[in-house]
């Protein structure tokens, strides 16, 4: 492999902190420099989540990233563009094109990278998943998905370059993508008070970033009900900060993911790293390509089920949690990311 410096830079939008994670990784287990871009609106207080690089949305942002892009002592080898969105994200997929071709003509190699919703199309996700969100119309949210997804669609036939995934279920609509997996803040494994089998009620925890994608309605309804009959103690929280979601977990032993959208995100990883038990729906293209993982399956039709069968019988459960979190070691500490994203840069990964 080449031994020329490398230099990677992930943007603009540093969804759930990941550019900056990935960069990290890139950081600690290659030697190759990476940094995560992004933007911050003059109307937000705060960064919910920060990148190593920031540029607030006012006139010339978008010049003064480009330039950075394109210049020394700043300009990348390698060049990842979050969800189709150009710098600084303002623009069309036409733009976005357009600066990957002309960042090629200077010597960095563009990819793209798709998070989730960015690519997955709902008319086609419904057809194959009986408790996808995208039967309902979500207040507008199905349509204009669906706008969106097949418009990236198109423009992904005359992508010429590499595109990566943070989840393996993005595979039934990005089929060369390749699997860059999420990876958590380190502080998700440290060590965390273990799951308790002997209380009488176990604890658990529905905690979605985005009510509507992940039938938590339905799921609030069911595990309610449990909480009323005294089967469990239930908590159901949306709008938490990063910094409040680990306590949140800590409090858990179970924790129900993403039911009805076929795979497990950061969340998931968080979860299995803590040692908690992990409830989600994974679709089979993803069981597949990874039959290791160490979630409990349910459906909205099995979840109740689900959830009695596991207070009912406790004796899995610790060899449950420490295959979560070995799982969680091994794809998504960030040593797994760093050798997919050293492949594609030339560089060799660090030896421990």
């Amino acid at each position: 492999m080449s031994r020329s410096p490398r230099r990677l830079v992930i943007g603009m939008l540093n969804t759930a902190g990941q550019a900056r994670e990935w960069a990290n990784a890139v950081r600690h287990n290659t030697p190759a420099t990476a940094e995560s871009w992004g933007i911050k609106r003059p109307d937000e207080a705060a960064i919910s989540f920060a990148a190593d690089r920031t540029y607030t949305l006012v006139n010339g942002a978008a010049d003064q990233a480009w330039k950075d892009l394109l210049q020394a002592p700043t300009k990348p080898t390698h060049l990842i563009i979050e969800s189709g969105k150009p710098i600084v994200i303002r623009g069309t997929f036409r733009r976005m094109l357009f600066q990957a071709l002309t960042a090629r003509r200077h010597g960095i190699r563009p990819a793209l990278l798709f998070h989730g919703s960015d690519i997955r199309v709902p008319s086609m996700h419904a057809a194959r998943h009986p408790d996808s969100p995208f039967h309902e119309s979500l207040d507008g949210l199905t349509a204009k998905l669906e706008t969106q997804t097949q418009q990236m669609h198109r423009w992904l036939r005359v992508w010429p370059f590499p595109v990566f995934i943070s989840t393996l279920d993005l595979k039934r609509f990005v089929p060369r993508g390749r699997w860059l997996p999420i990876v958590p803040d380190a502080s998700w494994f440290t060590p965390m008070s273990a799951i308790s089998t002997d209380r009488p009620r176990p604890h658990v925890l529905h905690l979605p970033s985005r009510r509507a994608l992940f039938q938590s309605d339905r799921v609030d309804q069911i595990c309610q009900a449990l909480h009323e009959e005294g089967v469990i103690e239930y908590r159901s929280i949306t709008g938490v900060t990063p910094a409040e979601v680990r306590a949140h977990v800590e409090w858990s032993d179970i924790v129900i993911d993403k039911i009805g959208i076929g795979g497990t995100g950061v969340m998931g990883a968080e979860v299995m790293a803590s040692g908690r038990l992990l409830i989600g729906d994974i679709d089979q293209i993803e069981r597949d390509e990874l039959d290791e993982i160490p979630l409990v399956q349910s459906s909205i039709a099995t979840l109740e089920a689900v959830i009695r069968d596991l207070v009912a019988d406790r004796t899995t459960w610790s060899a449950r949690a420490a295959a979560g979190q070995a799982f969680a070691r091994k794809y998504h500490d960030g040593r797994y990311s760093a050798a997919v994203l050293a492949k594609w840069m030339g560089v060799p990964v660090n030896q421990p």
